[in-house]
């Protein structure tokens, strides 16, 4: 997936079914995007190659579920889909995307 400094929505998109939660408890669900390595990558002549080191991180790019906080019930049923979360690799992002 490339990413643009005008945001880009994840592709496939995550969804996540729930299990084994107390139904009367409330949970927050939380995105969570990690670096695999230090490096920024380029797509050039049909494969990725290294484009140098990345930017060091300015903030945790958590994203926290808009159904948080919601019972144990409602997660089990219902499941969690990321799929309207942008990523964008510019650091003055708006609240809506995640920066990375």
């Amino acid at each position: 997936m490339i990413i643009t400094k005008s945001g880009r929505r994840i592709f496939p998109a995550l969804k996540v079914k729930l299990s084994g939660l107390d139904k009367k408890a409330n949970y927050y669900v939380i995105m969570d995007i990690v670096p695999c390595d230090a490096n920024r990558w380029k797509f050039h002549n049909s494969r990725w190659t290294v484009a140098g080191k990345a930017d060091p991180e300015l903030q945790k790019p958590l994203h926290i579920h808009p159904d948080s906080p919601a019972t144990g019930e409602h997660w089990m049923a219902k499941g969690a889909s990321f799929h309207r979360v942008k990523v964008t690799n510019n650091a003055t992002n708006k609240a809506e995307f995640v920066s990375i």
